[in-house]
Formats: C-alpha cells, structure tokens, sequence
C-alpha cells in the first residue's frame, strides 16, 4: 500500500493548525478572567483541553504565549481597520476612522485592553501593525497638505499615547466613548486639521465604529 506522505503532512499541519488555535482561545479566556500576570500554564492546558506536554509543543512559556496572543490580535485588527481605510482618500478621516476601530475593538474586551496598553513592552522588536498604520497615514497626511510637516517620532507619541490614555480612561470607568472623539480630534489639530473640521470627522468616525451616539 503506497503512503501519501503529501496527505499526511497536510493532516498534521490542520491538526497543529487547530490544536494551537484551542490554545491562544482558551489564553484569550484565561487572560479575561485572571488577568495575564495571574495565568499558568495550568489554567491554559485545562481550559483548552491539552496535555501539558502539548503545551510545550507550541510555546515554552507563559509569557511566549501571551507575547503571540498580542501579536496575532493585533494583526487581526490592522487587517479589519485596511479594510476600511483603503478607500478613504481623506487622511484626517483615515486617522479617525482608525482610532475609532481600535477603541471599538477594546472598550469591553479586558484580554484586547490589558494587550493594547501593553504593545511597546510585548513588541519591542518591530515596530507593531498599529505602529505601522499611524506612520502611514501620517505621511500621506503631510504628503497631501492635510497635516502640516511634523517629526514623525514626536507625532506617534502623541497619538498613540493619547489613544491608549483614553481607553484607559474609558475602560475604567472615567468617561463614556464620547471622550475618544474629543481625543481623537485634539490630536488631528495638533497635526493642523483645523478644530471646526476635526471634531464632526471624528464623531462620525466613533459613530460609524459602532460605539453609538458618541
């Protein structure tokens, strides 16, 4: 009887595949409930239904684990916000809708919040997706007149560190979502759209983010 060794190699890639699938749901879940500086490798194999030596299969750690967690949520959404962005030729409208994306995908989800606000220690590498699609949109803004010439590493700072601020203060409870359209069109001012301009872009940006009536 001749082996298909093609097929088998195939059958042992969709069962990695979906076993390493079962573990970040069930590090998603984990992370959730206990928080990630309380998750064991223990919660992780119990919750996903492995053995512990499975476990080891795929990551030697805890904290490999939950760095990979981050990595591939954070991926996930930078395809979701593309999708989105790709057709707008405005970049202040661009930038809001981003932000807006973002904040809709973690207001409410404690393992997306604990993993934004922790992207600089867990990618300390590469520059993250998030990171990357800021910069973007940056240059295009400035390139097109739309933002005025600024120091791209002073502007991420600002950005970013304001976003990540604001969802902070969302998610514990000192503002409601309106408070990422207030910040979200501070910082298109900084970067020159003019105040009359920014604020309306950035409560459509909310709005259409699915936050509700921001």
């Amino acid at each position: 009887m001749k082996i298909n060794l093609e097929a088998r190699a195939l059958n042992a890639e969709l069962r990695r595949g979906k076993t390493r699938g079962r573990i970040f749901e069930a590090a998603s879940e984990v992370i959730a409930r206990k928080g990630p500086h309380s998750v064991t490798i223990e919660d992780i194999v119990n919750a996903a239904g492995i053995a512990r030596g499975t476990f080891y299969n795929y990551f030697q750690s805890t904290a490999e684990l939950v760095s990979a967690v981050a990595s591939e949520m954070a991926q996930s959404t930078d395809l979701e916000i593309e999708a989105q962005i790709q057709a707008i030729e405005d970049p202040a409208e661009a930038f809001a809708t981003f932000g807006a994306m973002m904040a809709s995908r973690v207001v409410g989800d404690p393992t997306r919040t604990w993993i934004n606000l922790q992207q600089d220690r867990l990618q300390t590498q590469p520059p993250n997706a998030f990171v990357l699609r800021f910069e973007a949109i940056l240059a295009r803004g400035v390139e097109a007149g739309r933002f005025r010439s600024v120091d791209p590493l002073a502007a991420r700072a600002l950005a970013l560190g304001s976003a990540r601020a604001a969802i902070r203060n969302i998610t514990s409870g000192q503002a409601d979502v309106s408070h990422a359209a207030e910040v979200l069109a501070l910082i298109l001012v900084a970067l020159g759209v003019p105040a009359d301009e920014a604020t309306p872009i950035c409560v459509r940006a909310i709005e259409a983010a699915g936050h509700g009536r921001a």
